[in-house]
């Protein structure tokens, strides 16, 4: 049967408001894809930085969360549930949110990473306080068997340092750490201070991963530091803090 006109005008104005509907759901997808290309590269940087805070977490080495990054996920989750309630990409651009929370989130990156770097940097006198090469060279007697001590602790003491420059990608790597920082410990103690024995017993401990306590600091050792311009050498670390 052939349509009355009436009924072909209405057929024609249901299939033009389908593709008005059509070419509206097309344009909010490009806009919230644009959105989305927005803060992914944002948030993936933000993300690289929290996987290296994990890998420190992990390891018990405390890393202090900056207020911006509280301030992210307070803004995020914010705007997350105005998209649930309204889901299109007006309701994300409505007001200031949606600019504010790209620049916490270029903030928090910026923020944790130096938090961790700080926090990486610091493990380092947690895991070995012994002294420098530099400082432990003056104090040694010239002889072969602390020249060859000398060359270990000093390739050893090179590694450990180096070992601090770069973020840990995994536990594997804070282990080598601490397997750096024991071979340091033995190295320093195969050094022969020509010294009388309550001096080298405390020059010993300073070597040692954990320091020497304050009752090796007797009034021979003190005037022995000071007659040998070493007292400037020495600080007292509360191992409470």
């Amino acid at each position: 049967m052939t349509l009355s006109l009436p009924s072909r005008a209405t057929a024609l104005r249901e299939r033009l408001v389908e593709l008005d509907k059509m070419g509206s759901n097309v344009t909010e997808a490009h806009n919230l894809e644009g959105l989305r290309v927005e803060i992914a590269a944002r948030a993936g940087k933000l993300g690289a930085q929290l996987d290296k805070q994990a890998v420190l977490d992990a390891a018990n080495i405390a890393v202090a969360p900056p207020a911006s990054l509280i301030a992210v996920r307070k803004r995020a989750t914010s705007l997350l549930g105005k998209f649930v309630a309204d889901t299109k990409a007006a309701t994300l651009k409505r007001g200031q949110g949606w600019t504010a929370l790209l620049g916490e989130i270029d903030l928090a990156s910026r923020e944790v990473a130096t938090a961790v770097l700080s926090a990486w940097r610091a493990h380092r006198a947690a895991v070995y306080a012994g002294d420098t090469p530099a400082a432990i060279r003056g104090k040694l007697a010239r002889t072969r068997a602390n020249d060859l001590a000398f060359e270990t602790y000093q390739a050893l003491y090179a590694r450990l340092k180096a070992a601090f420059d770069d973020l840990p990608s995994e536990n594997g790597d804070i282990d080598r750490v601490g397997s750096l920082a024991a071979q340091l410990e033995t190295a320093a103690q195969a050094f022969d201070f020509d010294v009388p024995s309550e001096v080298k017993q405390f020059l010993e401990a300073v070597l040692s991963v954990g320091g020497a306590p304050l009752s090796l600091l007797t009034p021979e050792v003190w005037q022995w530091l000071e007659a040998n311009g070493s007292l400037a050498s020495y600080t007292i670390r509360s191992t409470g803090r």
